[in-house]
C-alpha cells in the first residue's frame, strides 16, 4: 500500500469512527503486520511458556501437552466471535464499546471492568515472570524486592516508551515480535533436529508420560494447575481488536490479525513445548524442579551455556515486548470507558496529548498500578495475577452473553461487504464459546487449592459492582456516560454548540 491509499484509508476509518460518535483523537499508524506483532506479543509464547514449562510436569507429567488441542480449539473459537464483532464496531475498547452497543451499556460496564482489570493486572503479572526468570542472571540469590525491583525498571521502560506515540510502541513491538517469531522458533528447530542425535533424553515417551513430577495423583485440581499453561499462553489477541482507532482499516486488518496471532501462536505453543520436552536429559523431577529454568538448563545441557544465553536473550526482547503491548492495550481500555465518564476522575484519563497523540495520564496511571501490585507481598500478588484468567474468560463469556441476546435483538450492526463474518454460524459458535468459557473459569477456581482465587476475583467483582451503584448507574440513568454521551456530544460538535 503505496502513501496515498494509506491516508484514504486513514481518512475512511477517521469517517467510519465518526459514526459511533468520537473524534479522531489517536494517530493511525498501524498496518497489518504491526496489528499482528501486537497481538502475537500480547499472547507471548516465549513469556508464558518460559515461566510455566515446569508446572505441568508438576501438575500431571508429560501428557498435559494435549491440553493444547481443547484449549486452541476453544480459543480460536473465540476468535472468530471476536472477529465478527471487530468487523461491525472498529472501537478502542472492544469488549466494552460492543457489550454497550449491542445489548446495553450497563451492561457493558462489567463487560468493561473484567477487560480492564485483566489487562491491569496482567502488565503487573508480566512484570513478575520477566523479572523472576532473569533476576538469576542479575543476583546470585535474587530476594523478593530484587525481582520486584528488576519488575520496576522494565514497566518504566514499557510507560515511557508507549508515552512516545503509538508508532514508537510499533516499531519497537514490531522489532520483538519478529525477533521472538524467528529465534524461538529457530532454536526450537535447532533443538528438534537435535532429538534425532541426542541420547539420554525423554524423547516421544514423554508425550504419553503421566505422573506429576512432585508426586501427587491426576485428579481436577492438578489438570486444572497443567490447564494454566495453554489458557495462560492464548491470551491477550484481542489487543488488535483494542487498538481500532489507530489503525488503518481496523474492520478488515483486526480480525486477520487476530486468528493469525491466534493460530501461529497456537500452532507454535505446541511444537516448542513437545520438543522442549522430549529433549529432557536424564530425570523429569530434577529438570523442572531445579534452580535453572527448565528450559535454559534443557537446551545448556545439549549446546552449552553460549547458545542458552542466546535464547534468553530472545526470551528477554520477547518478554518486554510483551509487557509494552500489555501496558498498551491496558491504557487503551481505561481510556475508551474514560472518555464515556465510565471510570472515577474520567476526564483526567480521556486526556489525550496532542502532541504524542497518546493518553498520557492513562499510561502513567497503568505503570503505578503495575509497579505497586509488583511491590506488595508476594503471596499477595499470587493470588492477584491468578485472578487475571479468571477476569479474562468473565470478559470473553460476557461478551458471548451479548452477542446472544443481540441476535435475539437484531443489534449487530451489518458490516460491508468483503469484511469477516460468521453468518449462520454466529450462534452455534457463541453457544459453543460460552460453554468453553464457563469450563475455564470452573477449572481455574473449583480446586480446593485455588479458593483464594475466588475470593480475590469475587472481591474485584464486588470492587466493580460498587462502583457501578455508586456512579454509573446514576451517570448512564442521566445519559452523562456510556455512548449515548458520545452520540450527544458528536451532535454538538455538528452544530458548533
Amino acid at each position: 500500500m503505496d502513501i496515498a491509499e494509506t491516508r484514504a484509508t486513514a481518512l475512511s476509518a477517521d469517517g467510519d469512527l465518526a459514526q459511533f460518535g468520537y473524534k479522531q483523537q489517536l494517530h493511525r499508524s498501524i498496518g497489518s503486520y504491526t496489528s499482528f506483532a501486537l497481538a502475537f506479543s500480547m499472547i507471548s509464547v516465549t513469556t508464558t511458556v518460559f515461566t510455566l514449562f515446569a508446572d505441568p510436569f508438576q501438575a500431571i507429567g508429560g501428557i498435559a501437552i494435549w491440553l493444547w488441542l481443547p484449549v486452541g480449539a476453544g480459543v480460536l473459537l473465540i476468535t472468530l466471535v471476536y472477529g465478527h464483532l471487530a468487523a461491525r464496531l472498529p472501537v478502542t475498547g472492544y469488549a466494552y464499546q460492543w457489550a454497550s452497543r449491542i445489548v446495553s451499556p450497563h451492561f457493558g460496564w462489567f463487560t468493561g471492568w473484567n477487560a480492564m482489570l485483566c489487562t491491569l493486572v496482567g502488565s503487573a503479572g508480566i512484570a513478575v515472570s520477566l523479572a523472576s526468570v532473569f533476576a538469576p542472571d542479575v543476583w546470585a540469590s535474587p530476594t523478593h524486592w530484587d525481582v520486584a525491583f528488576l519488575a520496576v525498571i522494565a514497566i518504566v521502560v514499557a510507560v515511557i516508551i508507549n508515552m512516545l506515540s503509538i508508532k514508537a510502541a510499533g516499531m519497537v513491538n514490531n522489532t520483538g515480535a519478529t525477533l521472538e517469531l524467528f529465534g524461538t522458533l529457530g532454536f526450537t528447530v535447532i533443538l528438534g533436529i537435535g532429538l534425532f542425535f541426542f541420547h539420554h533424553i525423554q524423547g516421544p515417551h514423554v508425550l504419553i508420560q503421566h505422573g506429576s513430577a512432585n508426586g501427587s495423583g491426576i485428579g481436577f485440581d492438578t489438570i486444572g494447575v497443567a490447564l494454566l499453561l495453554p489458557i495462560w499462553t492464548l491470551a491477550g489477541w484481542e489487543g488488535s481488536a483494542d487498538l481500532a482507532e489507530e489503525t488503518n482499516d481496523p474492520r478488515r486488518v483486526a480480525p486477520r490479525a487476530m486468528l493469525r496471532a491466534v493460530v501461529i501462536s497456537g500452532v507454535a505453543a505446541f511444537f516448542i513445548y513437545a520438543v522442549f520436552a522430549m529433549a529432557i536429559s536424564g530425570s523429569i523431577a530434577h529438570t523442572v524442579n531445579g534452580t535453572q529454568n527448565p528450559m535454559v538448563a534443557i537446551f545448556s545441557d545439549h549446546f552449552g551455556g553460549f547458545m542458552s544465553d542466546l535464547l534468553q536473550i530472545v526470551a528477554f526482547v520477547a518478554m518486554l515486548s510483551c509487557l509494552l503491548a500489555n501496558i498498551t492495550c491496558a491504557t487503551r481500555t481505561s481510556f475508551s470507558l474514560a472518555r464515556d465518564r465510565m471510570l472515577p476522575f474520567s476526564r483526567i484519563w480521556s486526556y489525550v496529548n496532542p502532541k504524542t497523540a497518546t493518553p498520557v495520564y492513562t499510561i502513567v496511571a497503568v505503570g503505578v498500578f503495575a509497579i505497586i501490585i509488583n511491590l506488595l507481598s508476594g503471596g499477595f500478588v499470587n493470588n492477584v495475577l491468578s485472578v487475571v484468567n479468571v477476569a479474562l474468560y468473565l470478559t470473553y463469556g460476557s461478551t458471548c452473553v451479548a452477542v446472544l441476546i443481540a441476535v435475539g435483538r437484531k443489534s449487530i450492526p451489518e458490516a460491508p461487504a468483503g469484511y469477516f463474518s460468521l453468518g449462520r454460524w454466529l450462534v452455534p459458535v457463541t453457544v459453543i464459546c460460552l460453554a468453553f468459557c464457563i469450563a475455564v473459569i470452573v477449572f481455574m477456581i473449583g480446586p480446593a487449592s485455588s479458593h483464594a482465587v475466588l475470593e480475590y476475583a469475587v472481591g474485584f467483582e464486588v470492587a466493580g459492582l460498587i462502583w457501578y451503584f455508586a456512579a454509573v448507574r446514576r451517570r448512564l440513568a442521566r445519559g452523562e456516560a456510556g455512548p449515548a454521551l458520545a452520540a450527544r456530544e458528536a451532535a454538538a460538535r455538528a452544530t458548533g454548540d
